[in-house]
């Protein structure tokens, strides 16, 4: 006997779904010969992998039932608390140097089951479904259908599209793009940039030991570790200024293409952050020439120190220290719909990155310092101006003091 879902279409096992969205199952056994007791629903990664949740329910009166698988999975996706510690090695020779696996805290894979028990001790209804995830999150008024098979760059669409993407690249700053496709051990089977402009094309692909584990789905694809000599206009050349580049897939050929508007930008000076975008990849953005720094500091407290005679006391009290953290403001001015559509995802975004590194020269993840936005209230959009301003405040990490 099999599970019957109340959910309009059922559950879409080649649904691509949201780990920060409700998932919301309702569902009923189609024995009607013997009264329900309870249903269990846990999920696997794979056979003989021990379960990663499971969990007991009981019907309401009409024997229904009813699971937000939301509370599970985002917990479970979430395996490295947002934070970036992804090294990389580009090597202008090699390609695939400049694509890593991403999988971690960003993809999630499960077999997911479902049994509902009888009164009858061998009488119960079961079935199992793949299902998957990536770590993002979509609101009411303008959310997009992804499937298990698609090829998505992990950042927001273009306004009005779901095939295209806007993104900007500052020469000299470390800056990389996510990429959701589905790469097997087939050796052909890679993702392809054509960059339209200059009719110059590149394939890349993970390196096979990234895949020894299961599917690489999440990749991302370094185009500079702030190096100019390994980067990677050697192998796949990007123009100053706009660039139209075609994104394809092996193994989807020309059924499902994506579009990037790649901007790029010679070497400015300014603060550059990243961010964890909605969709679970990274965003970068340059605030030119705009920042100003504010430092407060408070008092620790004191400690009572008045144990001599008056003329030989300097002060009744010692202090314990100070606590100092700095402020920084940045401003980003007439930004285009297509930029004010990436710029404004900081302000929801998890974790923050500011830049500690030198341009020009090559980064790690240790040359980011992790921020948090001070700035409460942001107007992200004014119909009557067809350019938007930021002006974002930033808590810098408490800064260290001498203290008692």
């Amino acid at each position: 006997m099999s599970i019957i879902f109340t959910n309009n279409g059922g559950i879409n096992q080649n649904k691509l779904r949201l780990a920060y969205n409700n998932d919301v199952l309702r569902f009923y056994s189609d024995i009607n010969t013997s009264p329900v007791v309870y249903a269990e629903v846990w999920a696997k990664a794979g056979m003989g992998l021990p379960d990663t949740f499971r969990v007991r329910l009981y019907p309401d009166p009409g024997n229904r039932f009813f699971l937000n698988l939301k509370p599970y999975i985002s917990a479970i996706i979430n395996t490295t608390g947002f934070e970036d510690t992804l090294q990389t090695n580009l090597q202008t020779p090699n390609p695939n140097s400049f694509i890593y696996s991403a999988n971690a805290g960003k993809y999630l894979a499960q077999v997911l089951y479902i049994k509902v028990f009888h009164e009858e001790e061998d009488v119960f209804s079961s079935s199992s479904y793949s299902l998957a995830w990536i770590g993002g999150v979509e609101q009411i008024s303008e959310s997009n259908a992804f499937l298990k098979t698609d090829l998505l760059l992990l950042t927001p669409f273009k306004k009005d599209s779901a095939n295209s993407y806007y993104l900007k690249y500052w020469e000299g700053y470390p800056f990389d793009v996510t990429i959701y496709n589905v790469f097997t051990r087939l050796s052909e089977d890679v993702v392809t940039f054509l960059n339209q402009t200059n009719g110059i094309s590149q394939s890349f692909r993970p390196p096979l030991s990234d895949m020894l584990f299961g599917q690489v789905c999440v990749t991302r694809l370094f185009f500079s570790d702030g190096r100019t000599d390994e980067a990677i206009e050697t192998i796949l050349p990007v123009i100053e200024g706009t660039n139209d580049i075609k994104i394809s897939s092996y193994n989807k050929g020309e059924d499902d293409i994506k579009y990037l508007i790649l901007e790029k930008s010679m070497h400015k000076c300014g603060v550059y952050f990243k961010w964890l975008n909605k969709y679970g990849g990274y965003n970068y953005w340059l605030f030119e020439d705009t920042a100003a720094i504010d430092r407060s500091s408070k008092q620790l407290g004191e400690l009572e120190r008045d144990n001599a005679n008056v003329e030989e006391t300097r002060s009744r009290t010692i202090q314990i220290g100070k606590e100092s953290q700095d402020t920084i403001r940045v401003v980003a001015e007439l930004l285009t719909e297509e930029q004010r559509r990436v710029v404004e995802g900081i302000i929801d975004a998890p974790k923050i990155y500011m830049f500690t590194g030198k341009p020009f020269a090559q980064n790690d993840y240790n040359d980011w310092v992790e921020v948090s936005l001070k700035t409460s209230n942001v107007r992200v959009k004014n119909h009557r101006q067809g350019l938007t301003n930021f002006a974002l405040d930033f808590e810098l990490p408490i800064r260290y003091t001498q203290t008692l």
